[in-house]
């Protein structure tokens, strides 16, 4: 995949009065968003939980989870983000991008709207087939 950044807006879902917005790197190779600690905890976010991630060197390290409101592209969506400690690298994640709805353009480095999988019409056929 080619690399390329996209701005993603980042608010307290209980207070839109506040926002973040950051120029991250997209990677759908990582599973969720990382913004660093500086920009979220001004929203009066507090983490949800705390989650063990590899790092590329191997290494285990522990970060807070926190759950925002997110977009971009004019797409919205609630999202659980990686609260990034000083050194770690923001980025635009997977899990983020299923949330607005958002795909990858390699090609045209940028991001598009996504379809959906539907599974309830298999569902359907199959009950009644």
């Amino acid at each position: 995949m080619g690399i390329f950044t996209a701005k993603l807006r980042v608010w307290n879902p209980a207070s839109s009065s506040s926002t973040q917005e950051i120029e991250a790197m997209v990677d759908t190779g990582a599973s969720y968003s990382w913004v660093l600690r500086a920009r979220l905890e001004p929203l009066g976010v507090r983490p949800v939980r705390r989650m063990q991630f590899r790092t590329i060197e191997g290494k285990t390290i522990e970060r807070d989870l926190v759950s925002v409101f997110v977009a971009a592209d004019g797409f919205t969506g609630g999202d659980n983000v990686v609260m990034a400690e000083p050194g770690d690298m923001e980025v635009i994640g997977a899990h983020t991008l299923e949330s607005l709805g958002l795909t990858v353009d390699p090609v045209g480095k940028k991001l598009v709207p996504a379809v959906g999988l539907a599974l309830t019409a298999v569902l359907q056929n199959l009950v009644e087939g």
